[in-house]
């Protein structure tokens, strides 16, 4: 049996050999679409270009002004002197924010009472204008604490005694990093896709070609020409994750804080339902081009969309949490987090491993019954 399958093996590489544009995409894609996430795919909103109204124009506004455009977060772009001046800069995209501080500003500061400032964002991509709002609130948040800080120092009070030590601990991604967190799940999302898209196709060229028959004509079984085809497809997409891995090492700084072996583990039996997967879809389709369609369609979308690589679960309709259990990545990537930046072990990580268990046995028995109702 292992014979039979080590020469459907090498058929298979032969084959793949010949075609170097699918064996180079296979291999080194993966690396390149890293780069491609890793720096361009960024959520850490910086250089927000903003511009400002001042009509206050004092040294206390000008304090305010430079706490903004002293930070990473934010641009000087512009000075401008009215709300049609505004209107117009959001609206040409020169500025995504304008400040408004109003000609009171500093009698209310100076008298004690609250002074406000108006700011105008651009909402047009509601993400970034959430991030925005985020980073207003804390700018202004330690600006209120230095002008509270000089109240209280100028009546004589310690600071000390009313003063709140704030110190955050970050977990797990110390510098709140984007690529941190759509490298683990990129790995999984580029290893469903090679696992599934290339077994389904290469199943389907035999029978599209007739060269199926003629193997099964052979003394090997169907099981044998299946395990020795999805074999290479197998070793191609722990071959591509090492790389993925390698490559984030280098240029991002990630390492495996968890069990090596458990990771090991977790992503065969993730790669025995996922290629099983791509055999099951083999059987319903006669043309490489429906199988690829197929196969891409039912991997590719509901792994970005459903298994929480971009979208969190949690902030997903009802509906939509209830699909993300039938499918087999949401599990894979929370557990390859879990491992690769917070250390996890087994029995933190039972609850994902053991469906990712469950679909590695569904699959292949349905399809080799899928097989068997073809005649194979």
């Amino acid at each position: 049996m292992v014979e039979n399958i080590l020469t459907i093996y090498v058929k298979e590489f032969r084959h793949l050999k010949r075609d170097k544009r699918t064996l180079f995409a296979i291999i080194f894609i993966p690396s390149l679409a890293l780069l491609l996430y890793g720096y361009a795919l960024n959520f850490d909103i910086k250089h927000v270009p903003i511009g400002v109204v001042d009509e206050s124009r004092t040294e206390q506004s000008r304090e305010l002004v430079r706490m903004f455009t002293s930070t990473e977060y934010f641009d000087y772009a512009m000075t401008l002197n009215s709300e049609t001046e505004v209107d117009e800069a959001i609206k040409d995209g020169k500025i995504t924010v304008a400040m408004v501080i109003p000609r009171n500003f500093t009698t209310h500061i100076a008298s004690g009472k609250s002074a406000q400032v108006q700011f105008l964002i651009d909402a047009s991509n509601s993400n970034t204008a959430t991030l925005i709002i985020g980073y207003l609130e804390n700018i202004l948040q330690n600006y209120s604490t230095k002008l509270i800080s000089r109240h209280l120092r100028g009546k004589g009070i310690p600071i000390s005694l009313i003063a709140v030590d704030y110190r955050p601990r970050v977990y797990y991604n110390p510098d709140l990093r984007s690529a941190w967190f759509f490298i683990p799940g990129l790995i999984g999302f580029i290893m469903t896709i090679l696992a599934v898209v290339p077994t389904s196709v290469s199943i389907v060229r035999e029978k599209e070609r007739g060269t199926l028959e003629h193997i099964l004509l052979a003394p090997v079984s169907a099981v044998e020409v299946i395990l020795g085809k999805t074999a290479l497809y197998f070793v191609l997409s722990l071959l591509a994750a090492f790389l993925v891995l390698q490559t984030s090492f280098l240029l991002f700084g990630i390492s495996i804080h968890g069990s090596i072996l458990l990771l090991g583990f977790t992503t065969v039996v993730f790669l025995i339902g996922v290629l099983s997967f791509g055999v099951l879809l083999s059987t319903f389709t006669n043309s490489q081009q429906m199988a690829y369609l197929l196969s891409t369609l039912l991997t590719l979308l509901p792994t970005f969309i459903f298994s929480g690589f971009v979208f969190p679960i949690r902030s997903m309709p009802a509906l939509l949490q209830i699909i993300t259990y039938i499918v087999p990545a949401r599990y894979f990537l929370s557990a390859l987090r879990g491992i690769v930046l917070k250390g996890a072990g087994l029995f933190d990580l039972y609850d994902q491993i053991l469906p990712l268990i469950g679909f590695a046995i569904a699959l292949p028995i349905a399809a080799s019954w899928r097989l068997k109702q073809k005649g194979f």
